[in-house]
């Protein structure tokens, strides 16, 4: 018994000595992670407090943005889905908004689906947001199918963030992955006018793929011009109406959205604001902690007081913002393009409509194709 107890020492010493090592090693990685260097795909890119726009793209190339939300339904309704959605359309904006203040760049849209039209393509993915902290996943393709960055942000915000509504809160991140972007495009070997003479081809071979069958080459989802048609071919003159058509459902579209963000966004600042105070309440309490004796202390009901009030506030602004998010989605289910003198009306999903509209842009391509 006693030689056991005395072995028994030296273990309990060893484990709080391995503790300590991971203590150690945890503080080191956190460090690292701060540091914000992309070094793998997997690791996330924290932002920095005061980002600004210094990265001038080394071409002035198009941007197309999709967006979609991966955060976590909670409740399971439909109420707070369809908020999901919303919000990732708003992030989406945002980081537009970003792009389109650098002057470097060129035309910047929101797709709801990935394009071949614009030069670059950035696919978002919303991984948590909370109004606290915000963590996407940016890939960023080239129209060559070349990815050219691949990377997780994370950033977290702070009580002076929320004390100017006309600021975001998470602006830093924006600005860094725009910055990241652009910092990417310096090591791409093609000229602005091959992309753009690429985009086009691959455009054409995408909607009437029996038309352009060997313009292109490609080899391990990287694609390549193998020969070009004459500028003056019918065909490809077709082709780049139909595309000013799809942008004209991409930019019709992009008007409801601005609508749904002025009517959203001062709620969803409110959302916001809240959800971070709650949050930061709650973890105040879990650090201190809360038991029988220490709810005789006024301080302590004070501090529970604030806990309530922040948890009441933030569902009061989360039904108004919920409800008006569907109130807006049930007005903008449907729309109208008016495209060869007629008016074509599409309905359900982003995705669904933009689906529908190039079905049509074929069918009218087989029209015109005969005559």
């Amino acid at each position: 018994m006693l030689d056991a107890a005395m072995m028994a020492i030296p273990r309990k010493k060893w484990w709080f000595m391995r503790l300590n090592f991971l203590l150690l090693a945890l503080t080191t990685l956190l460090s690292q992670m701060a540091s914000a260097a992309l070094t793998s795909d997997d690791q996330i890119r924290v932002s920095q407090q005061s980002v600004r726009l210094i990265v001038a793209p080394p071409m002035r190339l198009d941007v197309g943005i999709s967006v979609k939300t991966k955060v976590l339904n909670n409740s399971g309704t439909h109420m707070e889905a369809a908020f999901r959605e919303t919000e990732a359309l708003l992030i989406g904006q945002r980081l537009r908004g970003e792009f389109e203040s650098n002057d470097n760049w060129g035309v910047v849209r929101l797709f709801p689906e990935p394009s071949v039209i614009p030069q670059l393509s950035v696919q978002l993915s919303i991984l948590e947001s909370d109004g606290r902290e915000l963590v996407i996943e940016a890939i960023t393709r080239a129209v060559t199918g070349e990815t050219i960055l691949s990377a997780k942000y994370h950033d977290i915000s702070v009580e002076e963030d929320y004390t100017n509504e006309k600021r975001d809160p998470f602006a830093d991140l924006y600005a860094t992955v725009v910055n990241d972007i652009a910092d990417s495009l310096s090591p791409l070997s093609y000229q602005e006018s091959y992309l753009r003479r690429l985009s086009s081809l691959r455009y054409a071979s995408e909607l009437v793929p029996e038309s352009f069958p060997d313009y292109l080459a490609q080899e391990a989802d990287l694609f390549t011009i193998r020969r070009e048609p004459s500028r003056d071919d019918p065909m490809l003159i077709r082709l780049h109406r139909l595309q000013d058509y799809e942008l004209l459902f991409v930019d019709t579209i992009d008007e409801q959205l601005a609508n749904v963000s002025r009517e959203v966004s001062g709620a969803y600042y409110l959302w916001m604001r809240a959800s971070k105070e709650q949050l930061d309440w709650l973890d105040l309490r879990r650090e201190r902690g809360v038991s029988a004796e220490t709810l005789r202390n006024g301080s302590t009901f004070t501090r529970l007081q604030a806990v309530y009030a922040a948890h009441r506030s933030l569902k009061v602004h989360e039904q108004e913002l919920f409800e008006l998010v569907l109130e807006l989605e049930n007005e903008a289910r449907a729309t109208a393009v008016y495209v060869n003198e007629q008016v074509f009306k599409l309905a359900g999903t982003l995705e669904q409509q933009y689906q529908d509209w190039r079905a049509i842009l074929r069918q009218i391509n087989n029209l015109e194709s005969t005559l």
